[in-house]
């Protein structure tokens, strides 16, 4: 659930109509170009790569990864190490939407890389056995090839397949986030423009509704206020990253995350600045920002952590399937890794000493605090 808190987004955003056959040749380009990279030989990996992103793309993944500069680096830092970790990797979509953004084509893709985990990836130790690695990602689509990329990557999460948890217990279930229930997150039937514009404006109403907490201590009453029961199902499921976990239910998602989350942000507030995707793809809608969500750490609690005072900003994304009245269900890809090292935790630097590993020369020199 994103936390955006300005209710002058409904009333400016402005749902922008796609062409229905454009759009399921966008989500078909993308869905090329990801199997491509994923199954290619990797002596023809970099010839993939020039064929599906512009020469000057625009690539970010979560920390450690950061920035991306160059096709060179992209296959470097993204692809090679996926490809050596997981050598019989699958890449499984569970959800592939499209719509245009600001006059823009955009993808979101959200789903798991399934395989073996034969060699360590940034360090974090290989099981030898099978891992599914949540992937979440936005792609803004120019002349057919990749633009602009932000990648969500769930590495503590990979980090707890591999036995090793470096912060505070979750307070919701840690799992493998589940597909949708109705088993139709891969768009690739024509939509009808009304539906996707209603299921969008109605989780921007709800964004706005979130304006509505008062910055009180966040008890059950104040939160009231929001009245977040107009615009959920009762029984909705709330799919957090690793540190956060599943929850079900308004009642679980305010104790499990909403009231820790408020008691150490009370001051959170969402800008246009760095967000990249607000779009609505039938029943399915998906937003996103890469550091638009600044706040001030005042409170303790949040992933276990006591209030450090500390300035930060948050890279998140949001993926809902709605009904034809309610959200019911809501991923929510978070750069829990690249918040925790603004709070002044590092958990990559945790691992590390745990398992006295040292980086090689190759890796360090490209993993930087982006």
């Amino acid at each position: 659930m994103s936390i955006e808190n300005d209710s002058y987004r409904v009333k400016a955003f402005k749902f922008q109509p796609i062409d229905q056959v454009e759009n399921i040749a966008n989500k078909q380009r993308v869905i090329g170009i990801m199997q491509q990279l994923v199954n290619a030989p990797l002596v023809e990996l970099g010839d993939a790569i020039h064929a599906s992103y512009h020469v000057d793309s625009n690539v970010n993944v979560t920390h450690p990864i950061n920035r991306v500069t160059g096709l060179e680096a992209v296959g470097k830092q993204i692809w090679k190490p996926l490809r050596n970790a997981i050598p019989d990797v699958e890449r499984r979509d569970d959800i592939v939407a499209g719509g245009l953004y600001q006059d823009t084509n955009w993808i979101g893709c959200l789903g798991h890389y399934v395989g073996t985990f034969e060699n360590d990836w940034l360090g974090i130790p290989a099981t030898h056995g099978v891992v599914a690695v949540r992937y979440a990602e936005g792609h803004e689509l120019r002349d057919g090839k990749i633009a602009t990329s932000h990648v969500f990557i769930d590495f503590l999460d990979l980090m707890r397949q591999a036995g090793y948890w470096p912060i505070a217990p979750s307070l919701g279930r840690e799992m493998r986030w589940l597909h949708p229930m109705t088993h139709g997150g891969v768009v690739l039937t024509p939509q009808d423009s009304e539906i996707s514009k209603g299921c969008i404006e109605r989780v921007l109403r709800m964004h706005a509704a979130l304006g509505n907490y008062s910055g009180k201590l966040p008890r059950r009453e104040i939160l009231d206020e929001m009245e977040m029961v107009k615009h959920w199902h009762p029984n909705f499921m709330w799919y957090g990253a690793a540190g956060i976990g599943t929850t079900r239910g308004l009642k679980g998602f305010e104790d499990h995350h909403q009231i820790p989350f408020l008691n150490a942000f009370p001051d959170r507030k969402g800008s246009d600045i760095g967000h990249f995707i607000r779009i609505g793809d039938g029943h399915y809608v998906v937003t996103g920002g890469w550091g638009y969500l600044q706040a001030t750490h005042t409170g303790n609690g949040f992933l276990g952590m006591p209030a450090t005072g500390k300035r930060v900003s948050m890279r998140v994304m949001d993926f809902y399937r709605c009904d034809d009245e309610t959200i019911v269900e809501n991923w929510v890809p978070f750069d829990i890794p690249h918040l925790l090292l603004q709070m002044g935790v590092d958990i990559f630097g945790r691992m590390r000493h745990q398992f006295r590993q040292h980086l090689p020369t190759s890796v360090s020199s490209w993993l930087v605090i982006g």
